[in-house]
């Protein structure tokens, strides 16, 4: 009962996170590329799906929060400790990918085609190794100061 709880929560904030991302970058492309100041939660294709615009922002939002719960779930290999760093890069990187590119299709980021699913994934892998680039130095460095102290002693 306790580990259900435990995920519940995890899946939770994994949700929110994901809808108030979205809400904000969904907010900064609208005050950019719309002159009229029209909010869009998704492309103007994607609006004009719907009836009523906050039918939009609704599937937008569950898109969000699934978005949020791939990433944040995904992101839990990291802590499989009997797995090697190469392993679980591999891992999270198939989890990100193939729960990532389906919502961003539903989303309407991009028209489903060859060329654009082959961009798409040019696009996820350059962002992708830039994330782990970084976090992998962020880890390095903390390793090297744990490692100075350490030898201090």
């Amino acid at each position: 009962m306790k580990k259900t709880v435990k995920y519940l929560s995890y899946a939770f904030r994994f949700a929110t996170t994901g809808v108030f991302i979205g809400l904000v970058i969904s907010l900064i492309f609208s005050y950019i590329g719309n002159p009229n100041s029209f909010y869009y939660p998704s492309t103007f294709a994607f609006v004009k799906k719907f009836a009523r615009p906050l039918d939009a922002v609704a599937v937008s939002a569950l898109l969000w929060a699934l978005i949020g719960l791939v990433f944040g779930f995904g992101s839990m290999v990291y802590s499989i400790r009997k797995w090697s760093y190469l392993k679980q890069t591999i891992t999270s990187f198939i989890i990100y990918y193939v729960g990532f590119t389906p919502l961003a299709i539903l989303a309407g980021w991009f028209p489903l085609s060859w060329i654009n699913l082959i961009i798409f994934t040019a696009e996820f892998i350059l962002i992708f190794l830039v994330f782990w680039t970084f976090y992998y130095w962020k880890a390095a460095r903390e390793i090297k100061r744990i490692n100075q102290k350490i030898k201090k002693q």
